[in-house]
């Protein structure tokens, strides 16, 4: 409205308004960032399932109550199958409402009750030993892997050098350089290190692309543009990858 030809000024709002607008303001989504989907969650990897699978132990901290635990690789509701000791419900009456496992992205074992919900969530304290807190529950819970306790985690400094790629049995397929310099396009924080292919490696290894190295824990990991395989150590000393699926692969030493 205006008054001579002139807008007339607005008239100042009511404190109890102006607090309406306020919360008005708070609450409206700011622009397209609030509809911008969440980042993408980072994805189990088959190694790091592969890792948990096989013979466990779960045990007090003293050690004195203790059962046996088998984690499987086959699926079973929520998750991967378990297999308890006939005693370790009446040793844990926690674990009577465990159907099944998880690993999560960061390496947590979870262990899932019929719902898919995790009833324990055990973080690696050691080498394949893992301990787990409940809300609610006063005891400390140590889940032990049998073929990893008391291993040393490997060095860059030991996989350095030339490696041979090949089949378990049979021929040689490519010949690999770990280098010690980062990859050219490793993050700042990242430990990633330059892998050479030599030439004439046989032509589907060729086509992976691989370009760098890394350790994860206990696994080897080599990286191409749009391929990752993971290795783990045996104890002769080479190198096995994991899971083998339908073309088991090996690294040893020149």
């Amino acid at each position: 409205m205006t008054r001579g030809g002139r807008l007339a000024a607005p008239r100042s709002l009511s404190p109890g308004m102006r607090q309406l607008v306020l919360a008005a303001f708070l609450l409206c989504p700011l622009g397209q960032a609030a509809a911008q989907p969440p980042p993408a969650v980072p994805q189990t990897t088959p190694a790091q399932i592969d890792r948990v699978v096989g013979p466990w132990e779960l045990s007090n901290p003293a050690g004195d109550r203790k059962c046996d635990v088998t984690f499987k690789a086959e699926r079973a509701g929520p998750g991967f199958g378990l297999g308890f000791a006939a005693s370790c419900a009446a040793i844990f009456p926690a674990v009577t409402g465990v159907v099944g496992w998880a690993v999560t992205p960061n390496g947590n074992i979870q262990w899932l009750d019929r719902t898919g919900a995790a009833t324990f969530d055990f973080g690696e304290t050691e080498v394949g030993i893992f301990e787990a807190l409940r809300p609610g529950d006063p005891s400390v819970y140590f889940l032990t892997n049998r073929g990893l306790a008391g291993t040393t985690l490997p060095t860059a400094d030991e996989l350095t050098g030339i490696w041979t790629l090949g089949q378990p049995r049979g021929r040689a397929l490519c010949t690999l350089t770990f280098k010690p310099e980062l990859a050219a396009n490793a993050g700042p924080l990242e430990q990633r290190f330059t892998l050479d292919a030599a030439e004439g490696c046989e032509r589907s290894v060729a086509a992976l692309g691989l370009s760098s190295w890394r350790l994860e824990r206990e696994l080897l990991v080599l990286q191409g543009a749009t391929t990752v395989l993971s290795f783990k150590r045996d104890p002769d000393g080479r190198w096995t990858k994991v899971p083998a699926d339908n073309r088991p692969l090996v690294l040893s030493r020149e």
